[in-house]
């Protein structure tokens, strides 16, 4: 089985990756953000442990690589494991290797994600679905700087910077015994917390103006203004989907919006967007823009529809109310960047 290590949404960390080459932080589309900058060129000036959080789709791993671009190890490789990835039954295989005849099917000796980062940095992303099993076998990695292969009876020093990355509340899983309480204080040792984009409303329509030039780049298409309408629907916005929700509905703007202004409508983009509800209603009283519209894409309903209900149910439930199989789903949560709910304990 190939497990696919980088992230799940190419075009994402592309756009990403691009931001952090040209400077985004230090721009004037995100001014929140140039704190941010500050606070990671002052990690990444030394080697301790980095945990990073924020919700999905904020850019977490754009910070990550943004502290090891300008670190000391810049030279060396950064290697992304996204935990919520790989099942449960690969996840120490993948991370600490194995030798051959370890167990059924180790034909051949296998290196490990962390003896693969030796000298540069490993980033863990969604640490927060890692298997305890797998938990106590990394904080001894991180106590010790040393590995060991599975069926190996010597272990191997390695030198690796940690990052990791959550949208959980860490704190709160190690009280209820989902997560190591001494893992979380092993890996809590220099925090960035990356906002949500409805935090950085001043910064939103800039933001889409940075995206409009890149996406229109990409898909070579003319760039065009943002229509009042659109701006004001933009700012009205709470982006559960964050800034990857924003690139989405940028690009699905520019594809089908006609003439000289860019529209940013629910008809024209299909975006699962939410009206913001004024305090004083009642929650019956509340009504989505795609409610009034009558218009949502299947991407935006499934999206929708397991952010709202994977806390009452299981992936099996899940998948049966979609009709889709376990596998189909796994694989939309990989595409659309929605790690799998941990199953609390009976």
């Amino acid at each position: 089985m190939r497990i696919q290590l980088v992230e799940q949404d190419p075009a994402l960390l592309g756009a990403l990756k691009e931001a952090c080459q040209n400077d985004y932080f230090h721009s004037e589309a995100c001014s929140k953000m140039r704190g941010l900058e500050d606070t990671i060129g002052r990690v990444a000036t030394t080697d301790s442990t980095v945990l990073i959080v924020g919700e999905t789709g904020t850019g977490k791993e754009l910070a990550a690589r943004q502290v090891h671009r300008i670190s000391m190890r810049s030279d060396k490789p950064i290697v992304t494991v996204n935990c919520a990835a790989i099942p449960e039954t690969l996840i120490e295989s993948e991370l600490f290797g194995y030798e051959k005849g370890a167990f059924t099917g180790a034909t051949a000796n296998r290196l490990g994600l962390i003896e693969a980062a030796d000298g540069g940095t490993l980033f863990l992303d969604e640490i927060g679905e890692l298997p305890l099993a797998a938990q106590a076998r990394l904080l001894r990695f991180i106590q010790e700087g040393e590995i060991r292969r599975i069926g190996s009876v010597t272990s191997k020093n390695v030198d690796v910077r940690l990052i990791c990355a959550t949208h959980r509340d860490l704190a709160e899983q190690a009280a209820q015994g989902e997560f190591r309480e001494d893992l979380f204080y092993r890996i809590d040792v220099l925090r960035l917390d990356i906002p949500p984009l409805r935090e950085r409303e001043d910064d939103i329509v800039d933001m889409a103006n940075w995206f409009i030039e890149r996406q229109a780049a990409k898909l070579g298409l003319p760039t065009k203004p943002l229509s009042e309408q659109s701006r004001d629907a933009l700012a009205a916005h709470d982006w559960p989907g964050n800034v990857r929700e924003l690139q989405n509905v940028i690009e699905r703007g520019l594809v089908m919006s006609q003439g000289p202004e860019l529209h940013i409508t629910l008809s024209a983009t299909g975006s699962s967007q939410t009206a913001r509800p004024n305090p004083t209603d009642s929650p019956g009283d509340e009504m989505s823009i795609e409610d009034a519209s009558g218009e949502l894409s299947l991407e935006d309903y499934f999206q929708r529809f397991v952010l709202q209900h994977q806390d009452a149910m299981n992936e099996t439930e899940l998948a049966q109310k979609l009709g889709i199989s376990r596998k189909c789903l796994w694989e939309r949560r990989q595409r659309f960047g929605i790690p799998r709910q941990k199953q609390k304990s009976a």
